[in-house]
């Protein structure tokens, strides 16, 4: 199965298709996302670029620790 992400989906989103994700964008500073409730409430609509720029993470990190892990980009014009 390939492992596909659109950084344009919510976080929510991509830990409920790919629950593996969770543990790596953790430990890449979103650290919000294993608190109870964060991810089913600010998750919803906070996409990886919203929530890199709110942390004050490079997007292209994590998009590189993602590709590390097995996960292919997948970036489209909104």
């Amino acid at each position: 199965m390939s492992k596909v992400i659109d950084i344009n989906k919510s976080v929510y989103e991509l830990c409920k298709e790919f629950p593996e994700i969770a543990p790596i964008l953790s430990e890449m500073g979103f650290t919000d996302i294993t608190k109870p409730g964060m991810l089913n409430t600010a998750g919803r609509f906070m996409t990886l670029s919203k929530g890199a720029m709110m942390k004050k993470i490079d997007l292209d990190s994590v998009k590189q620790k993602l590709q590390e892990n097995g996960f292919e980009i997948l970036e489209q014009a909104k």
